[in-house]
């Protein structure tokens, strides 16, 4: 499927590229982050690892969503929703690729699942040989043995200025608190959001855009941003250590929507189609 483990650095270095596996849920999340990695011509996208998890590993597609719909309400799961499975099937018809599903024309290998950490995903992920894995919009935490596989360390795109809001959907718990919007890469560890920071960006999402807007463009950002300090993390620059814990938060509750619909605010517009067909 690709060269051999002992291999991989000379194979891969040559063309002073890097190999890079991305981990991601799919819709237009990672559909942004995928377009900007595979522009760069300093990167090459061996692999995929799609997460098919829903709220816990344990649980399959309906209890899954049941536990989202217990927890987050139904405007929320149906944003979910419109964030990833409806995106997927509206980027295959856009001029925005999808990320695939399985093995794509280009010959990159796709590998789902609930767990990561598996045998069958550490299996995949040693196959593709990575110098360097990418997470995006990825809802699994990355156990010690597969950060161990890529050659450079594992990044992550993470739309808040860390160390504040880490864990699921910062853009929506920054919102609901009136905080500063960012963009943050940095390298992962076994523990969620708390790696160096390689690099970070405030951006302005004040206004009356959506959740989902603003999470589209904190994305693309993060990745435009990822591509532009690529030689430093191939390079092994150690990042600024996050001295402070920051906060983390788990799953929106419905009172979490019901606040954020009292500040006029919104999960998801009709007008936000524009950043599938306009991409």
């Amino acid at each position: 499927m690709s060269a051999p483990l002992d291999a991989r650095t000379g194979a891969s270095l040559r063309d002073g590229r890097l190999r890079v596996v991305l981990c991601t849920r799919g819709g237009l999340f990672g559909a942004l982050v995928l377009r900007e990695l595979r522009a760069c011509d300093r990167l090459e996208v061996c692999g995929i690892v799609r997460s098919s998890r829903l709220f816990h590993p344990s649980l399959g597609i309906l209890r899954g969503a049941l536990a989202y719909l217990r927890r987050s309400g139904v405007a929320y799961s149906l944003y979910l929703w419109c964030a990833t499975t409806l995106a997927d099937v509206l980027c295959g018809l856009s001029r925005l690729d999808a990320v695939p599903t399985q093995k794509s024309a280009r010959g990159v290998h796709v590998h789902t699942t609930r767990d990561i950490n598996d045998p069958k995903a550490l299996k995949f992920l040693s196959g593709c040989a990575p110098d360097l894995l990418v997470s995006a919009f990825f809802d699994q935490r990355l156990g010690e043995a597969v950060l161990a596989v890529p050659a450079h360390g594992s990044v992550n795109v993470h739309p808040s200025l860390l160390p504040e809001f880490k864990g699921v959907d910062p853009v929506l718990q920054a919102t609901l608190r009136g905080a500063r919007t960012g963009v943050s890469v940095h390298y992962m560890t076994p523990t969620l959001d708390s790696g160096a920071i390689i690099a970070q960006r405030p951006i302005d999402s004040s206004g009356t855009v959506s959740i989902f807007t603003a999470t589209a463009r904190l994305f693309r950002e993060g990745a435009e941003m990822l591509v532009a300090v690529i030689d430093q993390v191939a390079r092994g620059q150690a990042g600024t250590a996050q001295g402070d814990p920051g906060t983390y938060q788990s799953w929106p509750t419905r009172a979490d929507i019901r606040a954020l619909h009292t500040r006029a605010g919104a999960l998801i517009r009709l007008s936000d189609l524009k950043w599938i067909f306009d991409a």
